[in-house]
């Protein structure tokens, strides 16, 4: 029995980073600059506006801010799709702490709470591990910020990555639920693994708000470049 407990552990194992990959080396976040700190997306400098990006400037957002490692490009998107679909949990973990460390500083103290982006459970039993909660986990210790896994998600839906960008909305709507909680007064990190057309966070950010919850940040390893359908194909929420 036990070596069958062995060999199954081993089977599970995440593989470690290869630290020595020159791409790794090479690695370092987007500054803040880089991005458009309201929805994501990659900008040129001085491109932002109090009102948003050209990507962002007309639409209504239920969050007050972006945080991410970068776009969805080589290699972060091979990081990604590692960690998703090769058990390369490992990841999850490391690009937490890096989110964790470029989320603007006054994101602590005991009145801010990590919530992370719930799979459904015939996915999760699938894949093994819901990423995004890993990440969250990883954030949270981090920051020394309570993890507050209160959104679920009881309705299955077709991935969205094989769902039209016009469709995404229709797709998650009301597939998600909140435990009942209170949250007036915390401010909420809402953590996932990439962000296209913003569809799932959006959802989950109106629960969060719906339950009194004073702000939401959205914090994502990487975005979606919105101009590119096929990459929006390819990456997910």
């Amino acid at each position: 029995m036990q070596s069958i407990a062995r060999a199954i552990a081993r089977l599970w194992q995440a593989p470690p980073i290869d630290q020595n990959d020159p791409a790794f080396a090479r690695w370092q976040p987007d500054e803040h600059d880089a991005y458009c700190t309201r929805c994501g997306a990659g900008i040129g400098r001085f491109a932002q506006t109090p009102a948003g990006c050209p990507h962002c400037v007309d639409t209504r957002q239920p969050w007050q801010s972006v945080t991410r490692l970068g776009a969805y490009v080589d290699p972060m998107r091979l990081w990604i799709r590692e960690m998703k679909f090769a058990q390369g949990w490992s990841w999850a973990r490391w690009m937490g702490r890096r989110l964790a460390e470029r989320l603007p500083a006054e994101l602590a103290g005991e009145q801010v709470a990590v919530c992370h982006v719930p799979m459904h459970w015939r996915r999760r039993w699938r894949r093994g591990f819901n990423q995004s909660q890993l990440i969250a986990e990883a954030l949270a210790a981090r920051r020394r910020c309570t993890h507050l896994p209160v959104l679920q998600r009881p309705r299955a839906t077709r991935p969205q990555t094989l769902v039209r960008r016009a469709d995404r909305w229709a797709n998650v709507r009301d597939s998600f639920t909140l435990a009942p909680v209170d949250l007036a007064g915390w401010r909420i990190v809402l953590v996932d693994d990439v962000k296209t057309t913003g569809s799932t966070l959006r959802a989950c950010a109106r629960l969060l708000t719906g339950a009194g919850a004073e702000a939401v940040h959205v914090a994502v390893v990487a975005v979606g470049d919105p101009r590119d359908v096929t990459a929006a194909g390819r990456t997910g929420a």
